[in-house]
């Protein structure tokens, strides 16, 4: 299974406990854990859920990546990593009901990341502190939520709600119902396919900047939205419109000379709205 850490470029440095701790990348390997500049000391376990319809996991310091198509329920990679082999030894993972839990010795140089497999259908709720979440090729309820940490989803189906605060959220697919929600961070959007089927998408971000990329000849409406004094660069089709309005009276006065912000695009109902709050907008075909 490819990991996503490599689309994450996930790197992720923090002090704790005055020592220093750093991850790259999701590998359950010494060397991508460090404490104080040594590599960790990691272990393997697998958990299997498959008579479960609903899981919930969260971590702290540590990436959760999820994936979707399990045929034997949830499947769980736990990689536990630890400074000290002695803590090591110590670290518990256990599933209780549907809550996997974490158990160590006291003190902040051990953590444990999940992947996941879920199957069709199935729902999740994840939660990341101070890592990164990823969600790949699930069909099925997804709830995330990530701080400080960025959050990544693609070829999604079903329902998500994702937020995340002081990280950013990054989107590509085509289908479903998908909320999205980043404080602090950037929103990233690549639309798929030549529509957006079975829902809709809502994605939004307060202080940070909004990328769209989408195919051209969109037949799903596609609505961007700007709300404040933001730069907008856009240059897929249907943008000429919108350039050529900028200085249109309609528009407002003391918006004049600055881009619209309000933008539409694609054809047909809308099922994409986006929008920024104190961020500039790139538009660009896909």
């Amino acid at each position: 299974m490819k990991r996503l850490a490599i689309a994450l470029a996930l790197t992720v440095s923090a002090t704790a406990s005055a020592h220093e701790f750093s991850i790259n990348g999701d590998r359950c390997t010494s060397s991508n854990f460090r404490w104080d500049g040594d590599d960790a000391h990691v272990e393997k376990q697998v958990i299997e859920a498959g008579s479960l319809r609903s899981l919930r996991a969260a971590v702290r310091h540590a990436p959760i990546a999820v994936t979707g198509g399990s045929s034997n329920g949830y499947v769980i990679e736990v990689c536990k990593a630890a400074a000290d082999p002695a803590d090591l030894r110590a670290i518990r993972v256990t599933l209780d009901g549907n809550e996997l839990r974490a158990e160590g010795p006291d003190g902040s140089r051990w953590l444990v990341s999940y992947q996941i497999r879920m199957p069709n259908g199935g729902s999740i709720d994840v939660q990341a502190d101070n890592g990164p979440i990823s969600i790949k090729d699930v069909n099925g309820t997804v709830v995330a939520r990530a701080s400080n940490g960025p959050l990544a989803l693609s070829n999604t189906s079903g329902s998500v709600d994702a937020t995340t605060t002081n990280g950013p959220i990054s989107v590509r697919g085509g289908s479903g119902d998908v909320k999205l929600r980043a404080t602090n961070g950037p929103l990233a959007v690549t639309l798929e396919g030549d529509s957006w089927r079975n829902g809709s998408l809502d994605a939004s971000t307060q202080n940070g900047p909004l990328s769209l990329r989408l195919p051209r000849n969109y037949s799903s409406g596609v609505v961007v939205e700007s709300n404040g004094r933001g730069p907008v660069s856009c240059r897929a089709e249907g943008c000429e419109q919108f350039r050529a309005r900028r200085d249109d009276d309609d528009f407002g006065g003391h918006y004049r000379g600055h881009e619209p912000r309000r933008i539409e695009l694609g054809s047909g109902a809308a099922a994409v709205r986006l929008s920024t709050v104190n961020g500039p907008i790139t538009i660009k075909d896909e």
